[in-house]
């Protein structure tokens, strides 16, 4: 049996290996427009309605260097549009490691000031903040221009920063699958009859016609519930799959979240999720591309 006296560089070369750097910028262009989006379309008293403010603890972090509420509360549509214009900027590429910690200053104050918010905008803060390091050691003058690994340690911190994002996504799989077996409504099927008929998160009015009969049949939310719980379980381990496997469940993790958008409108979470997916799945030496569907390498 062979044993290793130094396991240190091996770790360092794995986890070298498993950067998925050819992506960043796209990841982080999908952030910041999932974001971008919900700003742009929901009136900024929606998001953060004033009489929950006037509720919160004016002595508290979420007041105190919240970006939404650098002047006060009375200018909330001023920092929406500086909110809007520094998120188009991220898209664009330029001043990444500046703009690395904008972007999170930006997720973490609409989840600390929100009076309720989806899973979407917890990822999204989470990955911000773990991109920053992977930002500040880049040294590219737009995430959109061709990746060149330059100093090693640098490279190494971005790797390490990168490799606990795909430790971070599975985590987030694995806990889903983990507390839905917990709920008896999970494993008997009746929960997707229920969700589908949420008067706020349910059936969108076009499938509302479509789908509504065929949640009344035992079979059907039963199937829906466990290939959710399956794919989810699958996912949480993606990262130790061949290339090709984890290929194939990149393009069927946005699918599957892009059926959740069409469905429920969940559009925050669907942006947070293929950036996710991106980061956790995408092959680590592949030059970036879009045509996810087409190639299957």
């Amino acid at each position: 049996m062979k044993v290793i006296s130094n396991p240190v560089p091996v770790v360092v070369n794995y986890i070298n290996q498993s950067a998925s750097t050819s992506i960043i910028g796209f990841a982080r262009s999908l952030l910041a427009l999932g974001l971008l989006l919900t700003l742009i379309f929901n009136p900024i008293n929606l998001l953060i309605p004033a009489h929950y403010l006037a509720t919160l603890n004016q002595h508290s972090i979420k007041f105190h260097g919240n970006f939404f509420l650098m002047f006060n509360p009375a200018h909330l549509f001023v920092t929406r549009l500086l909110a809007i214009s520094v998120l188009m900027l991220i898209i664009s590429g330029y001043f990444m490691q500046a703009t690395s910690i904008l972007h999170f200053w930006i997720t973490a104050s609409f989840v600390l000031i929100r009076p309720a918010y989806l899973g979407g905008d917890n990822i999204n803060m989470l990955l911000a903040l773990l991109l920053i390091p992977v930002c500040i050691f880049d040294k590219r003058k737009n995430h959109w221009d061709n990746y060149h690994p330059g100093n090693n340690n640098f490279y190494f911190i971005q790797s390490l920063f990168l490799f606990f994002i795909k430790i971070q996504v599975a985590w987030i799989y694995f806990d889903s699958v983990f507390l839905k077996l917990h709920v008896k409504e999970w494993r008997d099927g009746s929960v997707i009859y229920y969700w589908f008929n949420h008067n706020f998160f349910g059936l969108n009015a076009p499938f509302s016609n479509i789908i509504k009969p065929l949640l009344e049949r035992l079979p059907f939310s039963v199937s829906i519930a466990w290939g959710t719980l399956l794919f989810e379980a699958v996912t949480s381990v993606g990262f130790l799959f061949p290339g090709r496997i984890r290929w194939a469940l990149l393009k069927w993790g946005i699918i599957f979240h892009f059926i959740i958008l069409l469905i429920h409108g969940f559009a925050l979470l669907f942006f947070a999720m293929s950036a996710a997916l991106f980061l956790y799945l995408y092959p680590a030496k592949k030059s970036f591309t879009l045509n996810l569907f087409l190639n299957e390498k």
